[in-house]
């Protein structure tokens, strides 16, 4: 089994109407999930953006929402599991990313 990165992406706060959080949805899908959730995770809410070290932070325009960490046999499962995701409902989109241990 591997591990994956779900990274949740919605629209930046302030932009258009927003979509509706549905905690209930969430906690179903995690419920789902059994053992093959890792780390729930968080959600985010608002972020900065630091593009080098020579410019300071800056309000991101970014559409992060949240993370969680999910273990499956490989992409076709991930992406069968990330499927359900109640973030679809809420107009939001999932970026998924293999997690690899560093060399010692």
């Amino acid at each position: 089994m591997e591990r994956f990165l779900i990274v949740y992406r919605g629209a930046p706060a302030g932009e258009g109407e927003g979509a509706v959080h549905h905690p209930e949805g969430w906690s179903a899908w995690f419920d789902r999930l059994g053992a093959a959730l890792i780390d729930r995770g968080s959600l985010t809410q608002a972020s900065v953006e630091v593009p080098s070290r020579l410019i300071g932070p800056k309000l991101s325009g970014s559409s992060l929402s949240g993370y969680s960490i999910v273990e499956a046999a490989d992409f076709d499962e991930i992406v069968r599991l990330a499927q359900e995701c109640p973030i679809f409902d809420e107009r939001g989109s999932v970026e998924i990313a293999r997690l690899v241990d560093r060399p010692a």
